[in-house]
């Protein structure tokens, strides 16, 4: 059975995202912005949500399985 079959994997992937996304290092900076004109922090959370889109792809796409009734 590969990694990205067993449930452990995504619980602790989705763990990290959900983690990444409390942004406790940045609390204390001001608000600068950057490219277009928007903060910065804007950009990381982008970035976190292309990885939360690709971990509930990929979960739901090795998690999930087929009934004999869908076959």
């Amino acid at each position: 059975m590969s990694l990205l079959h067993r449930p452990y994997f995504w619980f602790f992937s989705f763990t990290i995202l959900f983690l990444l996304s409390l942004d406790f290092w940045r609390w204390d900076q001001g608000i600068s912005l950057s490219l277009f004109q928007l903060p910065s922090w804007l950009f990381y959370f982008v970035i976190l949500q292309g990885g939360l889109v690709l971990a509930v792809a990929g979960a739901s796409s090795t998690l999930w399985q087929k009934t004999e009734r869908d076959q």
